[in-house]
């Protein structure tokens, strides 16, 4: 899906009404911005309640497929 939008002066940026509905963007929403090969990706945000849900389900998941313990890369001291 492509669509387009113009920046105005204050460097705003209005996403497509067909964009918001696709992806289920609300007013007030967090989106994240990264730059990667001179593109621009926006990134939604996920709140603290979904990524703890998706990991419960993710970690049923993976329960039901096997009971070894999962080596996780050591990120904090």
């Amino acid at each position: 899906m492509n669509s387009e939008s113009i920046i105005d002066k204050k460097g705003r940026v209005c996403i497509p009404v067909e964009l918001r509905k696709k992806l289920n963007l609300r007013a007030g929403e967090k989106l994240l911005f990264q730059v990667k090969e001179g593109t621009i990706i926006m990134i939604k945000a996920t709140k603290p309640e979904e990524f703890i849900e998706r990991s419960k389900i993710f970690r049923k998941h993976l329960q039901e497929v096997t009971d070894e313990p999962i080596p996780v890369k050591k990120i904090f001291d």
